[in-house]
């Protein structure tokens, strides 16, 4: 079981941006930036050759509204979409994953240099704290609401 698997069981806390009967979408714990997402499906497989044409579609589809929802609930400009599609692609957890990081305004090499600082660290855990859990949940829920908004 990975640890999306937990989080979508429940067993685990996240900031949930979307959730549907296919995939779910929450918050990044180690953030590139703020509002970094992750869009996961709920069937566990590895790689995006696992997944059936309309679940593959489905996730895509639902990234790219994350996208769209960050752009108007946070204020990005632009996003980056990354699938780390296997261990070989520094793929850290088992489980088809798409990244959707918001950039914004002035953050070009700060946010580059946090993609590979992000990378570099992902089998280092982040410590939680409420503090930290609030701040992400007004995130997710800015974005949740941008992604109702605009449906």
């Amino acid at each position: 079981m990975t640890i999306f698997d937990r989080i979508i069981a429940g067993d685990l806390p996240a900031s949930f941006v979307h959730q549907d009967d296919h995939c779910v979408g929450f918050l990044d714990i180690n953030p590139v930036s703020r509002g970094h997402a992750l869009v996961v499906p709920r069937l566990s497989q590895q790689h995006l050759a696992e997944l059936n044409e309309p679940l593959l579609a489905h996730i895509w589809r639902i990234a790219r509204d994350v996208g769209a929802a960050q752009q108007a609930g946070l204020g990005s400009l632009a996003q980056h979409f990354l699938v780390n599609d296997g261990r070989a692609a520094s793929q850290s957890v088992p489980h088809v994953h798409i990244h959707v990081i918001p950039r914004y305004r002035g953050d070009t090499v700060r946010t580059m240099s946090r993609i590979v600082w992000h990378l570099s660290t992902l089998m280092l855990p982040r410590r939680e704290s409420a503090a930290r859990r609030q701040a992400m949940d007004r995130t997710a829920a800015l974005i949740s609401e941008a992604m109702r908004n605009h449906a």
